[in-house]
């Protein structure tokens, strides 16, 4: 039973169109309490009777903003909602859910992988992004480029400033008071989410503005799938042109980072190498846990990279029931 400061669970989701806030929230969490049943029964009842707080940075409007102006095809795929505003229409991964939710947890086998891409619809390769940050696309120059024509909410995030001050203040509003009140906080991010959550740890540890919470920390940031090791990304991080001594976000206790076999968002899946000033500056204890295997199937097959695979997954489980149970 969780004791000590006050905990904070706080999720930040990734890029593509998205249902609204509640209905995302609702699914995140779903996924992430059943993951907890799946190692420590008194964790997860923690976190559904909210002694644990969990809470989901939400931008998944401004995603679908972007998405439906760049691909207006898209909204035969939506409902729009009383505001004129679009969204993937409620329930509709339920069901896909349900089948992920009853997987046994001993059968997160690389055995049990091999025989889920058998029976489904193999789309390992088709996401976008995954595309985008291919090795490829970092070798031979193609990364900004591709990260335009294929990934427009993210490279609106990264091209436009306001676009992307309107996403980081989404994390920003709910992290700040979070830290300012002394609170144990465990930032978990997925994809383009940990992009922007780095981005925030940077300036809180280096923006005037934000002096009074310099000397915050993070106790666990957990990034899901994230693609922070390729290059085409580091080289658009807030701090990729700053000087040596503005370099890196300084908050961070630790940082566990897990990639999915074939999650091809993050197939460099270790951020330990490519971070490493950040270890020897003693900025944050950086690990690279042994890729593991999720198992979400869709209707349009299957997909490692998903934020749902990730939170329900044993191994992801574990590490957030050690910062729970944590005194």
């Amino acid at each position: 039973m969780p004791s000590g400061r006050k905990k904070l669970l706080l999720l930040i989701h990734g890029r593509a169109t998205k249902p609204d806030e509640a209905e995302k929230e609702r699914l995140v969490l779903r996924s992430l309490i059943a993951g907890l049943e799946r190692v420590d029964k008194d964790a997860a009842a923690a976190v559904a009777g909210k002694q644990v707080e969990a809470r989901l940075a939400y931008y998944g409007d401004v995603n679908n903003e972007i998405m439906v102006a760049v691909e207006p095809e898209r909204k035969n795929q939506m409902m729009q909602d009383t505001q004129g505003r679009w969204f993937e229409p409620p329930g509709s991964y339920d069901a896909d859910l349900d089948r992920l939710l009853a997987r046994p947890t001993p059968n997160h086998t690389a055995d049990d992988y091999r025989e889920l891409l058998a029976q489904e619809r193999d789309r390992r390769y088709m996401d976008d992004a995954a595309r985008v940050l291919s090795v490829l696309g970092s070798v031979f120059g193609f990364g900004k480029r591709l990260v335009i024509s294929q990934t427009p909410d993210l490279a609106q995030y990264i091209m436009s400033r306001r676009v992307g001050s309107r996403i980081r203040t989404r994390l920003q509003a709910l992290l700040q008071p979070a830290l300012l009140e002394g609170r144990d906080v465990a930032l978990v991010a997925h994809s383009m989410g940990c992009i922007v959550s780095y981005d925030v740890l940077w300036k809180f540890s280096h923006m005037s503005e934000y002096a009074a919470v310099r000397d915050r920390k993070v106790s666990l940031w957990l990034t899901l799938g994230s693609p922070l090791g390729e290059p085409v990304v580091a080289e658009e991080l807030y701090d990729a042109r700053e000087p040596a001594d503005g370099r890196y976000p300084r908050n961070i206790g630790r940082w566990v980072n897990v990639a999915a076999r074939d999650d091809f968002v993050a197939h460099d899946p270790t951020v330990a190498d490519d971070f490493a000033p950040m270890r020897h500056a003693r900025y944050a204890k950086i690990e690279d846990r042994k890729p593991i295997c999720t198992f979400w199937a869709g209707t349009d097959g299957t997909n490692p990279h998903k934020f749902y695979g990730y939170l329900n997954h044993p191994d992801v489980a574990a590490i957030l029931t050690e910062w729970i149970n944590r005194v």
